[in-house]
């Protein structure tokens, strides 16, 4: 009678912990290449996107310019923006546009004409919309996990008793109907922390993380995989209980 052959002796298939043990360098490999890669190809997207934005620029206004002196593509005096390391000024030239306007509207004169702007586009009735709506959403990308928007991380029961759910504490208000402090709590999804819900909940019902926004940030686009301290900061917020009081946040 033949026994079965037991995996867990090195010495009983040698070529099969040899396949594991390559396949196991394979992955660790991948898993140190993939991030690198991944963040140089974002690099070279945005490196990408900005020449083409710089080309769009230099081209408009070189052809403006050439058309003022009355030259045409081909001719001796046509300007061109041609030149070792044009490329690199053309992709640098967005970046000192935005630069130059971020710089200009963080003093008195700029933010008066970006508000006289800002008016004239409210009043448009379907372009006011997008704008107001825009520029909503960038305010709110600008400030995310901010102090000034995420108050601290929490925790909120659901969908049953044991189980919670990871948000983050954005504001609180006092309801005069109830007469109860109310929390406003943002429930991310994963792994895309960009959309979610906002719930409404009285503090008693809302338990506060020790976690960081940084750690609850990660546990988030990790779906759990990257997570800090659980055990501790769960058992003792269970432990304590500890619900938002007023003045808490």
């Amino acid at each position: 009678m033949r026994l079965p052959m037991d995996d867990s002796n090195p010495h009983a298939s040698p070529r099969s912990s040899g396949l594991k043990r390559a396949f196991s360098t394979l992955l660790a490999g991948v898993a140190s290449v993939i991030p690198i890669l991944a963040t140089l190809w974002i690099l070279v997207l945005i490196y990408k996107i900005l020449g083409e934005a710089g080309d769009a620029i230099i081209d408009g206004l070189y052809d403006f310019l050439n058309q003022l002196r009355g030259q045409r593509a081909g001719d001796p005096g046509f300007w061109r923006f041609e030149f070792p390391g044009s490329e690199f000024l053309r992709a640098l030239l967005p970046v000192l546009i935005v630069f130059s306007v971020g710089f200009a509207v963080t003093n008195s004169l700029g933010r008066h004409i970006l508000q006289w702007i800002e008016l004239r586009f409210e009043r448009i009735p379907v372009i006011g919309f997008l704008y107001s709506s825009i520029q909503q959403l960038v305010e709110a990308i600008k400030g995310m996990g901010s102090e000034r928007n995420f108050k601290g991380v929490a925790f909120v029961e659901y969908p049953s008793p044991g189980c919670r759910l990871v948000g983050f504490v954005t504001g609180s208000f006092h309801d005069s109907r109830t007469g109860t402090e109310v929390t406003s709590v943002f429930i991310p999804t994963a792994p895309n922390p960009l959309t979610g819900f906002v719930v409404l909940m009285d503090n008693d019902r809302i338990t506060m993380s020790d976690m960081s926004l940084e750690e609850a940030s990660k546990l988030i686009l990790s779906a759990g995989l990257v997570a800090p301290e659980l055990e501790k900061d769960l058992g003792a917020s269970s432990a304590s209980g500890a619900p938002i009081e007023r003045g808490q946040i």
